[in-house]
């Protein structure tokens, strides 16, 4: 596997490799070649490892979940009845939250595949979680909003992944609810993100916490951002997603979906624009 992602980094024109530089050029340290070294270590650690999980080895797993701020979290959770965690798309991710759910009452938000054998596939995953999972492109929106309500005003933590981006809408229409797509911005650009973090934290009065996951062969990471009271969505999606900047640059390795293509043409169009100039 690890000669495998090596290849595809030294192949001519590699959009692994040019998405590296690119990040490297916008966190400021580290070097390419280490951010991909930290990434492909951190992909062959989560193969072995998710293989632990579809064997129901939760018990090995749960051990590696670290949480140096846990009087924090539980603080949070104790003041406020709950949390919505705001997760980006890292290697331990999925782990983490199976351990998080040994501890503590938890709904974790996924996107399954279009594809109905690729789904089917994950599921074996997810059937030993040990936490409710909620698939948001399967059930409808209304299915997806009164679980999602019912699970943070029982106080419950509620898991979305929410780096996911898009084409950031107008400034003039900054938010579109149609397509749940916000304005924000990264490494200095426009992005649309979604929205429904800010939503639901209001509604139930709840923080959003942005969280990052950490994982080596010794154990799995879970860092803390600063709670987020939600107020109106624009700024409210700014304050997290900045947050889960911060994490970006301190843990590039960690970070998986700086590959997407749409992170991947952000940040490459980023380093080339300052190349330029």
């Amino acid at each position: 596997m690890r000669a495998l992602f090596w290849l595809i980094y030294y192949v001519p024109a590699s959009h692994m490799r040019k998405t590296a530089v690119a990040l490297h050029a916008a966190v400021g340290h580290s070097s390419p070649r280490q951010i991909y070294r930290d990434f492909v270590g951190g992909v062959v650690l989560f193969a072995k490892r998710i293989e632990m999980l579809s064997n129901g080895e939760t018990e090995a797993l749960d051990k590696l979940l670290e949480i140096p701020e846990q009087d924090r979290l539980d603080d949070i959770i104790k003041e406020n009845g709950g949390a919505l965690l705001a997760l980006p798309h890292c290697h331990g991710a999925l782990l983490m939250v199976r351990g998080l759910a040994s501890r503590y009452d938890t709904l974790m938000l996924i996107r399954e595949p279009k594809k109905d054998s690729r789904a089917e596939a994950q599921r074996r995953y997810f059937a030993n979680m040990g936490c409710e999972v909620l698939d948001v492109r399967r059930n409808n929106e209304a299915i997806v909003a009164r679980t999602v309500l019912k699970a943070l005003r029982n106080g419950k933590l509620v898991i979305g992944t929410v780096d996911r981006i898009k084409e950031a809408p107008p400034e003039a229409e900054p938010v579109s609810k149609e397509r749940d797509n916000v304005r924000a911005n990264a490494f200095g650009l426009p992005v649309g993100v979604p929205g429904w973090p800010a939503r639901f934290a209001a509604k139930c009065k709840v923080p959003i916490l942005p969280v990052m996951v950490e994982q080596s062969a010794s154990a799995i990471v879970l860092h803390l951002g600063e709670p987020i009271v939600a107020t109106d969505v624009l700024s409210t999606t700014q304050k997290w997603l900045s947050a889960l900047e911060k994490f970006f640059i301190r843990f590039p390795g960690q970070w998986i979906f700086v590959y997407d293509k749409h992170w991947s043409w952000l940040l490459r169009n980023r380093f080339n624009n300052s190349v330029e100039n």
